[in-house]
């Protein structure tokens, strides 16, 4: 079986961290608007390239602002080998229950690439080696946590929902995101095979509490709210396999511009944002999860030399080029656990393998 990617030669010339600077002051800002993004793909049998080149025209990325929401209403356009006749209002999708299924829960890294077919589930159906049903459910804006001091919290958080999963929420708790709510209800929970989670930047930057380790159940921390949302899909799902993602390696920026610091350093009230995706990945692995660490450079080349290539200019929010990569390493962890590809990732994946003819950031 070809390898996942063709390996390129680093180039060692210091690229330019950052095309330009956007306050963040914004970015607590909670857009409800969220799209379908349904994939249920027939892939031809000699589509073997890792290397996904979409057919549309990139996003105009360096265009978004530094706030952790971006509104994505447009829905995706239709895939040639699946039936999606989709407006804002009005969606009807084709289910195989003979596939594999794959849920996408996330925040605004999921949500990005709807209207051009270049968000993070795109790429992985893309890099899969077999048909799947791939669903997204990242919707911008929104937090891992709950609501603190309340236990009627019905907002869209993850651990919402991964409550509506497991059958404690009804189907008003989609009210607002029509689109979401129609992706959400084709699916049977006991049926899913993988869960592909990613929250974190919008409770560090809503400065939601890091952890509470006397109060386990919590779910207004975020560490606990990866646990006890993780534990409701495992109710939900006992025999899905679910892959964690932490948040990804960030850049901050001061209202008036000035760089704050990286993730390793700039903090808020409760702990560094490298405190935030560490936290992450230990509640992973202790929940029984397939971690990915995105915040360090183990399974992707982020970090200060290549910040430009990976993120948009708010520092936070993944390119195109950057969710191909992302995407490419989650396919990979998830070919490996259906046997398809038995390869270890030896070193990081490099973004200039995904980075198309002319494409610059």
């Amino acid at each position: 079986m070809q390898s996942l990617i063709t390996k390129h030669e680093k180039d060692n010339t210091m690229k330019n961290l950052y095309k330009r600077i956007i306050p963040i002051i914004a970015a607590t800002t909670l857009i409800t608007a969220c799209s379908l993004d349904t994939t249920f793909s027939s892939k031809s049998t000699d589509s073997t390239s890792s290397l996904v080149t979409p057919t549309s025209n990139p996003n105009n990325d360096a265009s978004a602002n530094a706030s952790a929401s971006v509104d994505s209403t447009k829905e995706k356009e239709s895939q040639a080998s699946s039936t999606v006749a989709s407006t804002q209002e009005s969606i009807a999708t084709t289910y195989d229950e003979s596939l594999p299924t794959i849920v996408f829960l996330g925040d605004d890294q999921f949500d990005l690439g709807r209207s051009d077919n270049t968000s993070i589930s795109y790429y992985v159906d893309t890099l899969l080696e077999t048909d799947a049903n791939v669903i997204n459910l990242g919707c911008t804006g929104v937090n891992s946590s709950t609501a603190p001091n309340t236990t009627d919290d019905s907002s869209v958080n993850f651990v919402n929902m991964a409550r509506y999963i497991n059958g404690e929420l009804d189907d008003s708790f989609w009210d607002n995101y029509p689109s979401a709510k129609a992706e959400a209800t084709c699916f049977t929970p006991s049926d899913v095979d993988f869960y592909v989670i990613e929250f974190g930047v919008n409770d560090f930057l809503n400065i939601k509490e890091l952890v509470n380790n006397t109060e386990i159940g919590d779910s207004s921390c975020y560490v606990n709210s990866i646990r006890v949302g993780v534990s409701l899909l495992q109710e939900a799902s006992p025999d899905a396999k679910i892959i964690v993602c932490s948040p990804v390696y960030s850049i901050f920026f001061g209202e008036d511009g000035s760089v704050l610091g990286s993730g390793h350093v700039y903090a808020n009230t409760f702990g560094r944002y490298l405190d935030y995706c560490s936290g992450c990945i230990n509640a992973a692995v202790e929940k029984g999860c397939l971690p990915f660490d995105a915040f360090d450079n183990e399974y992707m080349n982020i970090g200060d030399e290549t910040t430009g290539e990976y993120l948009q200019a708010d520092g936070i929010h993944l390119t195109r080029a950057g969710r191909n990569t992302f995407a490419a390493i989650v396919a990979h962890m998830i070919n490996k656990q259906l046997g398809l590809d038995d390869s270890e990732i030896g070193s990081p994946y490099d973004i200039e393998d995904y980075m198309l003819p002319g494409e610059s950031y």
